[in-house]
């Protein structure tokens, strides 16, 4: 699936407006998101420029989350997949 998408980053203390295509052909697919029925509803992706993208199965859709949070919530459930693409961290 392909969409262009436009988000926003801050510069300098200022909001920046980028508008991008993605495709889930191009990009590499960090996991799944399941429902409570166990059934994967959403995709995350990483670009070659390393933005998270979402891909809305059931709303067939893509989007772009908080890169932040997108990064924690990876971290929190799938611990593996965060350090195959964002590196080692440190040990608790």
């Amino acid at each position: 699936m392909r969409a262009i998408l436009t988000y926003t980053t801050m510069i300098d203390g200022k909001g920046v407006e980028h508008t991008k295509l993605f495709d889930t052909e191009k990009a590499k697919k960090i996991c799944g998101v399941k429902n409570g029925f166990g059934n994967e509803i959403k995709e995350i992706y990483i670009t070659e420029n390393e933005i998270i993208f979402i891909h809305d199965i059931y709303g067939k859709r893509l989007e772009i989350p908080d890169q932040k949070e997108i990064k924690k919530r990876i971290g929190e459930h799938e611990p593996d997949k965060y350090i195959k693409f964002f590196g080692e961290v440190e040990e608790g």
